[in-house]
């Protein structure tokens, strides 16, 4: 392999609706867990429609290295482009340069049935083009074109080694065949046994041409790669013999979306936005206890964007407290795109430990962190109330009621 890839009103609740409160609590990191409170009879409830819990809301966005995944994204839409880069490793020895042929060569890809932009577009379409220079393991995007779209990684006035366009309408995991140049394939696998060739060759990178769709791609299934060339070559002796080879690869998947706007609050994977709502405990007693809370989150389905499968099912709520181990959770939204933590009591006694002021992430869940690639807007602080943001925080002031 060469070295290239490389969120103040109180009101009395009776004791009663504490269990109900706490029963919905999932289990939680021990950095967080509950209090004993001896003496208390009452809680109380503080809502952000009351009181100045959240200070802030905006979109964060990251653009994280995304390279052998389980599955990758490629494909065009008016508005989002999915790349990506490919390094040949581990080429198998066919034997000398002099001694066969390639009567075949191409690309096993396995569609998969998720896709973006227009999801009624089955179009796969894109060429390959050859690297010049050499890619890290923590490639992103942005390393590799600038805002202006160029790069010197490739040239667009080199001849491709590949190009492909059809429509692909077989089951998910039925395997596509690419063709590729067999001198341009020939060429890599006599380098790819020679230490000091191998120096040269970095790889290739899959540009689509198509306009409306992206559409996902795997890559592994669980820890082996599936998607490999395929290298058909003949011996030149008397026995004509065909001999199969599979060459494997490192793969990136390189994902651009638009910015959000100001005053935009989104959730989207693959180029990873994620909604901050800076939240602030100041209104709650100092003396108190916070016992229970719940956190609700609304998306505007009319701005959002989602691809084949719709919305996502489940988002992240992610917190870094000053010392100790990030802590995420859960939750599963509803029909109409409502999602409700509601197990961070502890979360936020935790923050109020820690200086009483936090920022919050909501993020994409799992496989829509990374393979997948809708766009969530959420309602933000600025809307109506019964749609923004809203945290309610149920707290006990230990002794107000002791004899």
């Amino acid at each position: 392999m060469s070295a290239s890839w490389r969120g103040i009103h109180a009101f009395c609740i009776p004791v009663i609706a504490l269990s109900a409160i706490l029963s919905s609590c999932n289990d939680l990191p021990t950095s967080v867990g509950s209090e004993v409170v001896p003496g208390t009879d009452t809680i109380y409830a503080l809502s952000s429609l009351q009181a100045a819990l959240f200070t802030a809301d905006s979109t964060s966005s990251v653009r994280e290295p995304l390279v052998n995944g389980a599955y990758f994204l490629i494909g065009n839409t008016p508005t989002d482009q999915a790349r990506v880069f490919m390094e040949f490793i581990n080429y198998p020895n066919a034997g000398a340069d002099s001694t066969y042929d390639i009567v075949n060569a191409d690309l096993e890809m396995y569609p998969q049935e998720y896709r973006y932009g227009d999801t009624t577009d089955r179009t796969v379409a894109f060429s390959a083009l050859e690297l010049k220079k050499s890619w890290s393991a923590n490639v992103t995007w942005d390393s590799i074109w600038a805002a202006d779209g160029s790069t010197d990684y490739y040239s667009l006035t080199d001849y491709p080694v590949s190009t492909f366009s059809g429509s692909v309408t077989t089951p998910a995991d039925t395997v596509l065949r690419v063709p590729f140049d067999k001198d341009a394939v020939k060429r890599w696998m006599v380098a790819g046994r020679d230490s000091v060739l191998v120096k040269d060759v970095f790889g290739i990178v899959l540009l689509p041409t198509n306009t409306s769709v992206i559409r996902q791609f795997r890559n592994l299934r669980n820890v082996l790669q599936v998607m490999k060339l395929r290298v058909i070559t003949k011996q030149r002796d008397t026995s004509q013999a065909l001999d199969t080879f599979y060459v494997e690869s490192a793969v990136s998947s390189l994902v651009n979306t638009p910015a959000a706007q100001a005053g935009e609050l989104v959730v989207q994977g693959a180029r990873v936005h994620r909604s901050l709502l800076r939240i602030s405990l100041d209104s709650v007693p100092k003396n108190s206890v916070i016992i229970g809370g719940t956190l609700r989150i609304s998306v505007n389905n009319a701005a959002s964007q989602y691809g084949l499968y719709g919305r996502d099912e489940v988002v992240s709520l992610r917190y870094v407290p000053p010392t100790g181990s990030v802590i995420e959770l859960a939750s599963r939204g509803d029909s109409s795109g409502v999602y409700v933590f509601t197990n961070i009591g502890p979360l936020l006694q935790l923050i109020r430990r820690s200086g009483g002021s936090a920022d919050l992430y909501v993020k994409p869940s799992g496989i829509y962190d990374s393979w997948r690639m809708n766009r969530l807007r959420f309602y933000t602080l600025a809307d109506d109330p019964s749609l923004r943001p809203r945290v309610t925080v149920a707290y006990t002031i230990p002794g107000v009621f002791a004899k």
